[in-house]
């Protein structure tokens, strides 16, 4: 059974990834590895904006949970996986670790003005992932 990576945020472009990922681990019989990336900006405006590490861990699932049910909604295995540092580099790097059938990304993330600043990260992905990147708008 293969998989599927997807690169996730909690966006409206991350949910309509996920739905595109659910096609392509129906249709190959994949299971789909949900990953996040905390990056140290998030986790400082997350610290300053909660009462503790475990409302901390309880805000980010509320923020995916959308893609956790659409998940278990369509029958498909997951696998939530959560990175820490800069999103481009450990998505990247994580999704060359295993060989993926594919990965899907949102053309656009929670901060859109800086991935227009510095290059989106679905934009890295595409250039970088080896396996093929499907960028969902």
């Amino acid at each position: 059974m293969g998989k599927v990576f997807l690169a996730a945020d909690g966006s409206a472009h991350s949910k309509r990834a996920l739905e595109k990922a659910i096609q392509l681990a129906k249709a190959s019989n994949a299971s789909i590895d949900i990953v996040h990336v905390i990056s140290a900006k998030e986790s400082k405006e997350a610290a300053l904006n909660s009462t503790g590490k475990i409302d901390l861990e309880t805000k980010r699932k509320q923020m995916l949970k959308p893609l956790f049910d659409l998940a278990e909604a369509e029958g498909i295995a997951y696998e939530y996986i959560e990175l820490r540092g800069e999103p481009d580099v450990e998505l990247v790097k994580y999704a060359n670790h295993e060989p993926y059938e594919y990965v899907v990304v949102g053309s656009r993330g929670l901060n859109t003005f800086q991935e227009f600043v510095l290059g989106s990260v679905s934009h890295k992905l595409a250039k970088r992932a080896l396996a093929p990147v499907i960028i969902v708008k």
